[in-house]
Parts: C-alpha cells; structure tokens; sequence
C-alpha cells in the first residue's frame, strides 16, 4: 500500500513538473511577425482527418506557434485529449494561447464565415457568390431540391447574412437560407391583411419581390404594395419596369425601350395581367411584411422622382403630369 501511494506521488509530481515546465517555456503562441501598419494577422491553419496528437503539435511547431512540442504533447496526453482532436480549417487569433486553440480544436470550433445574400439579387447572382465563396467545397446542386415543384428556385432564399463551416460542402448552404425563408413567409401568410388577391403564400412571395426591386426607399415598400393590390382587384396590367428587366435578362442595358416594353414574355406584366410565374428577385423579410400588409391608398400609379423615391398618383392624368415633370428634371 505504502509504496502504491508514493507511486501516486511520484506521478502527481511529475505530472506538476510537466505542467511547471510548460508554463515555464511559455507555450503560447509566439508573437506572429506584424507587417508594416504594426497589426498581427489571423492565421489558417489546415488540419487533416486522421491527424494525430503528435502531427498537430508539430504542425504548430512548424509555424512556429509554440516553442517545445514535447512539452505541449505530454499536456495533451495527459488530459486525455490525444483522440479528441477534430479535423478542419481553423483560424488562430492574435495573441491566442496554445492551449485555448487546443481546446478549440477539441470543441471543432472551425472557421466560420459569412455569406451575404442581398435584397433584389437573381439566382444567378447567388449561384456565382456561392462558386467563388473561399474554403467552401463545391457538392451536388441543391436547387431543385429548394425549387420543389415550383418553375425556379428564384426568390426561394431569404435575403440575409448567414455562415458556413470553412471546409463543408456546399450542397447544404442554401438550405438555411430557404428554410428561414419558408418559416418566414408562412408565418406572414398566416398573419396576413384580409382580403389580399393572393392565392397561396407563392403568389405573395411573387409580389414581394416586385415590391423589393421597386423600392429604393424601405418606406415606400407598403405604398407600392398597396399599389399592386389595387391594380390586381382593379383588373389592370400591373406593368412593373423590374419584371420586363427581369425578362430581358443579359439583354437589358440599363433602360428600358418601347420596344423592350413589348417583349414576349410571361414576366412582361406590360403584356400580360396578373403576377409573373416566379419572383424576380430574392427578398428580405421587409418585403415579404409589406407584401402581407399592404398600405391602403388609393393610388394607382407612381414614377420615380430620380432622388430614390416616387411620386404617387391615383389617376392617369395625374400620372402623365408626373412623368412629365420628373421626366423633364431629368
């Protein structure tokens, strides 16, 4: 018994040691060399599958982020952690310590970073943000997953900022984005003004994202929604200026024609009545709201006033006068 409790004892102490000695040769991370503006910077730092205790503190070693390996080594057995260590592309901050970041590699707590997907953008806009996002290994196409039995995936993401693990494949990264946006949309059409000409929740989606590329100014979203309304209940052609632009797609060269006005389309609402088949554009939740709870006006048209908000009309002759008088300023 005597001489198992000074085996004990021994360990204890040599475990102490070990923990004074890595104390004493400061394993931290050595202080990165700062460039010239005096600012350290992060480092990346890509760890493998099937990565040992052993590679993983070398590979620290080798950018030069502690000092004795063995040391850093014994505190990761000695802890139980050898096995425990995650694969993936982490970022190491400033002044980090070794063992802060070794206990970050034990929780998995890889890179993180944002992707954006902005109000008004297409589709084809997300598609090649996704395709040239850094750290993000490109899988199997989600979209029509996402479409479902809808034409498109068009207007099927909710416009906002999100992030992905650095590393992880990109088959899943816009179903968050898809999923906010069918939570949130449901959630809308349930709580929705009486009386809308609406459908289905689709068809309100539709009308967000005109609402969402006509809107320079958020407070006039609701105004142009009461807009749409009233052309929808009062049978008109909504001829909206962002669905013929949708329609001309790579042809559209930054104004609109006579003749591009009369393009064959189903998203030519010049052409023909009712909503487009899908919506234009992706939204953010502003739109959706303002889709489901119109203003109640009586206006029937408006026309830009070339400092990013429109003037309202509730008559055609009004409308002209505006045109003429906005038009001419310009």
């Amino acid at each position: 018994m005597r001489k198992a409790i000074l085996a004990l004892l021994l360990l204890l102490l040599l475990i102490g040691y070990g923990v004074v000695a890595f104390d004493y040769y400061g394993l931290v991370y050595r202080a990165m060399p700062s460039p010239a503006n005096g600012t350290a910077q992060p480092l990346i730092l890509c760890l493998e599958k099937k990565m040992t205790a052993t590679n993983f503190v070398y590979t620290l070693k080798r950018n030069y982020l502690i000092q004795s390996p063995r040391l850093f080594l014994l505190m990761i057995r000695v802890q139980g952690l050898s096995n425990q260590l995650k694969a993936g592309i982490y970022q190491i901050k400033p002044g980090e310590t070794a063992s802060h970041f070794l206990f970050r590699v034990v929780q998995g707590d890889v890179l993180k970073l944002p992707f954006q997907i902005i109000e008004g953008t297409t589709l084809k806009n997300v598609v090649d943000v996704v395709q040239h996002l850094p750290y993000l290994i490109q899988g199997s196409d989600p979209l029509p997953k996402i479409a479902d039995d809808h034409q498109s995936a068009e207007g099927l993401l909710l416009a906002d900022t999100y992030y992905y693990d650095a590393g992880s494949k990109s088959d899943f990264l816009l179903m968050n984005p898809h999923d906010a946006l069918m939570l949130f949309l449901n959630q809308a059409w349930a709580n929705r003004a009486p009386n809308l000409p609406y459908k289905t929740p689709y068809d309100m989606l539709i009308a967000a994202s005109i609402i969402e590329k006509e809107a320079g100014n958020p407070d006039e979203k609701r105004l142009i929604s009461g807009v749409i309304i009233n052309r929808l209940q009062s049978r008109m052609k909504l001829q909206m200026d962002p669905t013929v632009i949708y329609a001309l797609g790579s042809q559209y060269v930054g104004t609109l024609s006579h003749e591009n006005l009369s393009v064959d389309s189903p998203y030519n609402t010049y052409k023909h009545y009712g909503l487009p088949p899908t919506p234009i554009a992706m939204v953010g939740k502003d739109a959706i709201d303002a889709a489901a709870h119109p203003a109640v006006t009586p206006y029937l048209y408006f026309v830009a006033r070339g400092d990013g908000r429109h003037q309202f009309s509730e008559t055609y002759v009004e409308q002209q006068k505006a045109i003429s008088t906005y038009q001419h300023r310009k």
